[in-house]
């Protein structure tokens, strides 16, 4: 950025932190309804930073200690950096009552736990959702205006953050790191903090910028982001039938620190980006299928999402639905295998997450101290949660998609071994159009879809003549 303006200098994250929240309060807090569900949502969205701070604070600190000791540090999720013990199960140290109680070991345990139970407290808010009949229309402080002049200048602000930003050494160049697409595990984390980039050496951050990787990074992490932002304005217009809605929405996921801090990050905006879009196209069952499938093909993990979207789409369009994913997942498989033939069994096998539950060599709180072995039972309770979509709510519409949507991706932090927690890019967007969202029991499958193949059919088909006026029947004699 100081390429652009004379003597900038980024924002520090706690900074960020403390703007970002105060703007959040005086723009979306309902003061003259101070106890609402309005407000709580509020803050439940904003209670995650506190513990990705902790997160980010004990990698800076394992970070320093590394380069003060002459160990190489490795990079971590969200860009920041660890050393290469984090790779380990590490215990929680406990406080020997010397001056530096809070070890870098000690910040990430009880960061990635802070994280943990506010997904499980948005998994319950969410999954509450269907049960709320009343949704008050509560817009935004400030006028639609105001809100698209601060969201644009936000939006301008963190894509320009990204394009100038350097890249960082990924922790691992193989689909290790979980199930996902190999071909994504390969581009690198574009590191948008400040410290990291000014760490970065002139001439090979040169070097680095030619690189064709590089480039492909940068070019799919704004693309995402700005197709974020977009969805989110057009859900608002086209499904909410109130843009200022929208703006406020798109908005507010701007203003968190983690988008300021994770905008660089493919893994976590590329997939959001994909769900909102199949969100957008929902009256398109085929579109909407090939969205989900792209992004249920390049992270894995919105594969569960497949018992509720094909009950949604049960009463019409489910064929054009599975088709449209199937066709998603064989392009991907396709391409997979022309670009990386070398070990394609193996990839497959991460793509479709068909391997054994991974017990060591995990990142995140299964890595400082949780027994690894627990997350079978809790696979399996997320699996039963997500094959009961099926049945329940009986009547689904887009605002179930929304929520429940949400709370399956929430839900996955819970089991997730590589960072799990930190990965809010795909549920906070979800979360915040089901806070803004009006009531949507209309907007059902069977009555969405068939206007849609009407409007189609009227289209293709030519008009049909004017019939001609009927005649007045004649006026009745007054009665004698």
């Amino acid at each position: 950025m100081s390429q652009f303006l004379f003597h900038y200098v980024r924002l520090e994250p706690p900074t960020w932190v403390f703007l970002s929240t105060l703007l959040v309060v005086g723009l979306f807090l309902m003061f003259h309804r101070f106890w609402s569900l309005r407000n709580l949502d509020i803050f439940l969205v904003l209670a995650f930073t506190p513990g990705m701070m902790m997160v980010y604070e004990g990698r800076q600190k394992a970070f320093r200690n590394s380069e003060h000791e002459g160990i190489p540090a490795m990079v971590g999720v969200g860009g920041q950096t660890e050393s290469d013990a984090s790779a380990s199960p590490v215990p929680l140290p406990k406080s020997n009552g010397s001056q530096e109680t809070w070890t870098p070991e000690r910040l990430l345990y009880w960061g990635f736990l802070w994280l943990i139970v506010c997904a499980g407290l948005l998994v319950i808010r969410m999954l509450l959702d269907t049960t709320i009949v009343r949704r008050p229309l509560l817009d935004p402080n400030l006028s639609s205006g105001g809100m698209l002049f601060l969201g644009t200048s936000l939006l301008l602000y963190l894509m320009i953050n990204v394009a100038t930003s350097s890249p960082v050494e990924q922790r691992l160049s193989s689909p290790e790191m979980g199930p996902g697409y190999v071909l994504l595990s390969f581009l690198p984390q574009i590191a948008t903090t400040p410290q990291l980039n000014e760490a970065n050496d002139a001439n090979e951050l040169t070097k680095e910028r030619s690189d064709y990787k590089l480039t492909l990074a940068r070019i799919l992490a704004i693309g995402a982001n700005l197709t974020l932002v977009f969805c989110i304005l057009a859900i608002g217009y086209w499904h909410f039938g109130n843009l200022k809605t929208g703006v406020g929405a798109a908005t507010f996921y701007l203003l968190l620190p983690y988008t300021a801090l994770m905008t660089g990050r493919v893994d976590h905006v590329v997939p959001s980006a994909l769900l909102l879009l199949a969100l957008l196209m929902y009256r398109q069952p085929f579109v909407a299928g090939l969205f989900l499938g792209c992004a249920a093909g390049v992270v894995y993990y919105p594969f569960s999402l497949l018992p509720l979207w094909c009950s949604f789409y049960w009463q019409r369009g489910i064929r054009r639905f599975v088709g449209g994913f199937t066709v998603s997942i064989t392009a991907l498989v396709l391409a997979m295998i022309l670009l990386h033939p070398s070990n394609v069994i193996q990839d497959l096998r991460y793509m479709f997450g068909l391997k054994q539950v991974a017990m060591t060599g995990m990142d995140g709180i299964w890595g400082l101290g949780w027994y690894p072995v627990m997350r079978i039972p809790i696979i399996v309770a997320f699996v039963l949660l997500s094959l009961s979509f099926v049945f329940w709510p009986p009547q689904k519409n887009l605002a179930t998609l929304l929520s429940c949507s949400a709370a399956i991706m929430a839900g996955t932090q819970f089991w997730h071994g590589f960072g799990g927690g930190l990965y809010m890019a795909w549920f906070i967007p979800l979360a915040l159009l089901t806070v803004f969202r009006p009531n949507l029991d209309y907007c059902i499958a069977l009555e969405v879809v068939r206007q849609t193949r009407r409007k189609a059919s009227r289209k293709s088909s030519p008009s049909p003549e004017p019939s001609p006026p009927a005649s007045e029947p004649a006026a009745s004699e007054p009665a004698a």
